[in-house]
């Protein structure tokens, strides 16, 4: 499934295909929490399932878009200030983006640059292991299965 993630999943994707799958779990076996690590952004992505249920693909696509609403912090800030070209992606999606939910401050899905389209999640244990700190949480909890998002262009 490949949408554009500047846009609430249920705008994104057509309206029968989201009812098909938003329901769905997200995986083959019972996952109840996921971490989602990227090469197009510095931070990882924690899902939980609600109460009683399990990650569905619904649930992933949702917290991806309302998770890269945010705005980038200060330290995030400070990882591109020293590479012109991120910074010069960064701030050209940011004007584009400014033209239609007028939020003047730089948010997380600007990060992307030209490369909104969520194209998937697949498994990446020589990036995982690259990305994850060393003595982490996530790193040590058995429970919690890390997929790397990738992202295109539209």
């Amino acid at each position: 499934m490949r949408f554009d993630i500047r846009k609430p999943p249920r705008e994104g994707i057509a309206q029968s295909a989201w009812q098909q799958i938003k329901d769905t779990p997200a995986f083959s076996t019972p996952t109840y929490k996921v971490c989602i690590i990227s090469k197009a952004f510095p931070w990882p992505i924690i899902i939980r399932a609600p109460a009683g249920s399990v990650v569905t693909c619904g649930t992933i696509f949702e917290e991806l878009h309302r998770r890269l609403q945010a705005h980038i912090t200060d330290a995030e800030w400070a990882i591109v200030a020293v590479d012109s070209v991120r910074k010069k992606a960064i701030e050209k999606a940011a004007k584009s983006r400014r033209e239609k939910d007028k939020d003047r401050r730089l948010k997380r899905i600007d990060w992307l640059g030209d490369t909104p389209v969520f194209q998937g999640l697949v498994q990446d244990e020589g990036f995982k292991k690259q990305i994850h700190l060393p003595g982490n949480e996530i790193v040590e909890d058995t429970e919690t299965e890390t997929w790397v998002a990738r992202f295109g262009k539209l």
